[in-house]
């Protein structure tokens, strides 16, 4: 009875642990804030990592009767995620504003801890794969689920457009986000309904259609370069290794043979259909070469000329990176001599649409090893399972953990899952499933040492519970913060300006200095003080704010015109020219600086920068100082 209350405590946590990571975690969302997903989900996974952790040695005592073994956690991957959340923190020494990287700092870490408790809780629990890709299956059916509710109430049963479909996110705050998620989850549901048995076998059935068929009617180009690429990995690891799957070779060749006819038959449907199919029409997006929407940006809406921005910096910060967290702080220095001013055309462009190149920009060529040295390690992880002697069932699972995860790294080339909660949150568990099978099938042995010494937690747990303590304090001031930002930007709205005032003010905090769109907070301030008229007041914030960010060309344009207000028109004039380094295509910087050489005797200068604005979009200002300028300097002013 005794063993069999204690098995019954591990289920139990087992399911508790991982439900709230997998499906739990999914449906949290707050809509009080801008990023409804990232900081609400990140304050609930620390506090429940800071509950969890003292348990482990706890509920392995009560099962095993001796703490956890640390062989798995010497495991290469493991090192290569430690040296990468350490070098995450450590980047921040090279950092413009270091409150910007906490949020990926404990984001980091708090993942780090989510792969190193699994690869501690899956060995305690017999068929662990079994009862984790029910969890999965689950979530699979939730967010999917939530998905095809909300494209039915909202639209209706069919193909629509990109446009219409950008509204179905599942909680998971982006269309492509949700794309990549289900990237995730289709695996476990096809190794359900492949391995499972009575019901839930059926259940992963269902589970698989419905990700699936979300899948494909997302049209993200991103998601389905990373289903295309998972499935031809899997396809060719099922043909390699179908012995271990207990495939035939005749099963193994109707498989191939299949799914070359699918692709084939795909790849013929596209070519023939019309582009009035919008999944056709997305799909041959991927191979177009010229713009055809709206010329005047860049083709896929930036991403080639912010993966070049993104190599410049990279360059010019090969070694340390620009720090955690700062790469859009530092992004507008890179600005000048470009075509497109990113503050005019999106507020997400705060990464670079690749995390590997987000990776090296922003914590160098050694934080970039690391990264790079988690994925080598699960693929190599994932090869030793599929060439040693296992199990069918292991076989399985590796196959399809290889298939999700050659899909997250396709994707991770052309969107931004590195940055989302969720995402990480799957990645950990998959990797640590990864670890667990692996050494399963090729154990290592363990130093001769005292059962008690097997994993020192007396000396790792309280540093990670310190860790985790600094990580909730820093997720509920991040959340406050966002509330009152809210609050604020909605003032601005209303022309409450002391309204705008009293809740920036609220929301400043040691802990972050900028809000979601990395705007400064003290930006909001300012912008209320010069409509209460607190000139002194509003340039201290300003001020401030540059320290913050000291590329915002809000920021610095508003400085530079208050500046010039109180007649510091060197001050001034720093501030405008910079701007219109940075913002080529901004006038009214142009104007504010050609006034400011006006002031100051340099009508020359004035001119000549005034008449290099096309005709067209020269204002009544522009024209006003230009004629200014004209007649001070035929006056020998």
């Amino acid at each position: 009875m005794e063993a069999r209350a204690t098995f019954k405590d591990m289920k139990l946590f087992f399911y508790t642990f991982f439900g709230f990571l997998l499906v739990g975690l999914g449906l949290v969302r707050d809509v009080r804030v801008y990023d409804e997903t990232l900081i609400p989900r990140l304050l609930p996974l620390v506090a429940m990592l800071f509950v969890a952790l003292p348990l482990v040695p706890v509920v392995a005592r009560r099962v095993s009767g001796r703490l956890p073994d640390a062989a798995l956690l010497r495991d290469p991957l493991v090192v290569c995620y430690a040296a990468y959340a350490a070098l995450t923190a450590i980047s921040l020494c090279f950092a413009v504003n270091v409150s910007a990287g906490f949020t990926d700092v404990f984001k980091t870490l708090a993942t780090f801890l989510v792969l190193c408790v699994s690869c501690l809780l899956l060995p305690l629990v017999p068929r662990w794969q079994e009862p984790l890709a029910k969890i999965a299956i689950v979530a699979a059916l939730a967010n999917g689920g939530l998905g095809w509710w909300e494209l039915l109430s909202q639209h209706g049963l069919g193909i629509h457009s990109r446009h219409t479909m950008e509204t179905v996110m599942g909680l998971m705050t982006n269309v492509n986000l949700f794309a990549h998620f289900l990237n995730l989850a289709l695996p476990f549901c096809l190794f359900g309904a492949v391995t499972l048995r009575g019901a839930w076998r059926w259940v992963g059935v269902a589970a698989s259609i419905v990700a699936g068929g979300m899948l494909l009617l997302l049209q993200s180009r991103s998601a389905y370069v990373g289903l295309a690429g998972g499935a031809t990995a899997a396809v060719l690891a099922a043909f390699a290794a179908g012995e271990k799957l207990g495939l035939s070779r005749r099963a193994r060749g109707v498989i191939a043979g299949l799914f070359l006819a699918g692709a084939i038959g795909a790849v013929g449907f596209v070519a023939s259909s019309g582009d009035d199919n919008p999944v056709v029409g997305r799909l041959r997006a991927i191979f177009e070469t010229n713009a055809t929407i709206d010329p005047g940006k860049p083709r896929e809406g930036g991403r080639l000329m912010i993966w070049g921005i993104t190599r410049q910096m990279i360059a010019d910060h090969w070694l340390t990176g620009v720090g955690a967290g700062n790469f859009t702080v530092r992004l507008h220095e890179y600005f000048g001599g470009d075509d497109l001013d990113f503050s005019n055309v999106a507020t997400n462009w705060i990464q670079p649409h690749n995390d590997f190149l987000w990776v090296f920009s922003e914590k160098g060529v050694f934080g970039f090893a690391a990264f790079v040295g988690i994925f080598f390690c699960g693929f190599a992880s994932l090869r030793t399972i599929l060439r040693s002697e296992c199990t069918r069932q292991d076989a399985w699972f590796a196959l399809f953990m290889l298939m999700g995860l050659v899909a997250y790294t396709l994707c991770s080339c052309f969107d931004f899952p590195l940055e989302r909660i969720n995402h990480q949150v799957w990645l950990a568990v998959y990797f640590a499933a990864i670890l667990v099978t692996k050494h399963g099938v090729a154990p290592v042995t363990a130093a001769a040492r005292p059962a008690e010494w097997a994993l020192p937690w007396r000396f790792a747990l309280p540093p990670a519970l310190v860790a985790l303590g600094f990580g909730i304090a820093y997720a509920l001031a991040a959340l406050s913060q966002e509330r009152e930002m809210v609050l604020a930007r909605r003032g601005i709205r209303d022309k409450q300006w002391q309204a705008v005032v009293d809740h920036a003010r609220l929301a400043t905090t040691p802990w972050k200095t900028l809000d979601a769109f990395v705007t400064p907070i003290a930006f909001l301030e300012a912008m209320g003080q010069i409509q209460l008229g607190n000139l002194p007041e509003a340039t201290a914030c300003l001020e401030r704010a540059r320290r913050d960010n000291p590329n915002r060309m809000y920021v610095i344009n508003n400085l530079g015109v208050l500046y010039a207000h109180a007649g510091r028109f060197d001050d001034a004039i720093e501030c405008f020219e910079l701007a219109v380094h940075r913002y080529p295509n901004r006038v009214d910087c142009f104007s504010n600086l050609a006034n400011c050489y006006i002031e100051t005797g340099r009508a020359a200068e004035a001119i000549s920068m005034l008449e290099q604005i096309p005709e067209e979009l020269r204002n009544d200002a522009i024209r006003a100082n230009l004629a200014a300028a004209r007649k001070r300097l035929a006056a020998g002013k």
